[in-house]
């Protein structure tokens, strides 16, 4: 396994050459679009608690791609997409076949599924959205993973280009289903609203408030133990959180972005916020090179755990740091290193609290 992370990345190297060089005959947009998205990862987490006297390290290496075919005739547009893994692991069962008592992650580690299959349509004032789509509202991953995709329907109101107004709009969602690991019955219902300024010739200021109600949580797998309040390994409290986001991007040679995220849950009354900063500089588009740093202090209780972003091990009941810095190798690939300091602040046990985990991690990402 140790040979088979680089040998298959020199192997995807060259293909990622080929793609790219075909890509540059078709720069229009055409009737029929295929899109990919993958990545090859190698992970290394270091001390993992296991006890006030010792710790233990994990390993893996994974695999993904997520090819899809979009049609677009006039004003609507159809979709589907596969996702398509391969890790080292195997997340969803333990060496004997059983279901796991934790599981960390937002996908299966040896899986082929249905990623997309969407159709939507959008005018300068409505987009209708219904299927398995991506998400369309801007919260950040304190709440929802990228990764996942809302399955339902969804509808924007807004208005582009007044003024110094770029866009605004609101936005209603209905989703069920939408992990994973749920067996159909989990709910989200989400309203959120946003306006984006213009600041200058290359920059803008956008705001996104958000109401999201998460329901019906019996159906969600138990071994999903992402640290929310539980009683005999099931979700017994309400999670209906109120969210803001903040957005600051300046363009220009060096792109900057900065983001900033407070989380409510208005359903209980302890333990029940989180904070999200983050700060971009430089772009992977429009330049060669991005370097991101990420704070995040989360409660255990701040919102449903299952579906935020699993890159920080734990997803509530933390606080860390994440940094990443990325290269462009060729038009459509490039390579990030990354390390990950967590610590579960929130721990059932006393001794764990203040006990510093590391996750590093270096990829290969390919986008056409």
């Amino acid at each position: 396994m140790k040979r088979f992370f680089p040998c298959a990345a020199g192997v995807w190297l060259v293909a990622a050459s080929w793609v790219t060089a075909q890509d540059e005959t078709y720069q229009k947009e055409k009737p029929f679009q295929f899109k990919l998205d993958a990545l090859a990862r190698q992970e290394w987490t270091r001390d993992v608690f296991v006890t006030s006297a010792s710790t233990t390290n994990e390993d893996r290496q994974r695999f993904q791609a997520r090819p899809a075919l979009e049609a677009r005739f006039g004003r609507v547009r159809l979709g589907v997409g596969a996702e398509l893994n391969y890790s080292s692991d195997k997340n969803y069962e333990t060496a004997s076949g059983a279901t796991p008592g934790i599981i960390r992650d937002n996908y299966k580690s040896r899986d082929a599924r249905v990623d997309l299959a969407f159709a939507d349509y959008e005018s300068s004032w409505l987009h209708a959205q219904a299927g398995r789509f991506e998400m369309p509202v801007g919260l950040t991953e304190m709440i929802w993973d990228k990764d996942l995709r809302p399955q339902g329907a969804a509808v924007t109101l807004g208005v582009k280009d007044r003024g110094s107004l770029k866009q605004a709009g609101i936005t209603g969602l209905w989703a069920r289903g939408s992990h994973v690991f749920d067996d159909g019955d989990a709910t989200m219902t989400l309203i959120s609203a946003n306006a984006v300024f213009r600041t200058g010739e290359t920059g803008s200021f956008e705001l996104v408030g958000s109401f999201v109600d998460f329901s019906d949580l019996q159906g969600m797998q138990v071994s999903i133990r992402r640290q929310n309040t539980r009683v005999a390994g099931q979700i017994v409290l309400d999670y209906d959180v109120v969210d803001f986001v903040a957005r600051f991007r300046q363009g220009g040679t060096v792109p900057i972005q900065l983001v900033a995220e407070y989380g409510w849950n208005t359903a209980v009354d302890d333990n029940n916020e989180g904070l999200w900063l983050a700060a971009v500089l430089g772009s992977l588009q429009s330049g060669l090179g991005r370097l991101e740093y990420t704070f995040a202090e989360v409660d255990k209780d701040a919102t449903l755990a299952a579906y935020g972003a699993d890159d920080f091990f734990w997803v509530t009941g933390w606080k860390g740091h994440r940094a990443e810095v990325g290269v462009k190798l060729l038009t459509r690939l490039s390579a990030h290193v990354s390390g990950h300091f967590v610590q579960f602040k929130d721990a059932p046990r006393p001794e764990e609290r203040d006990h510093w985990l590391k996750r590093y991690r270096a990829e290969l990402r390919f986008k056409y």
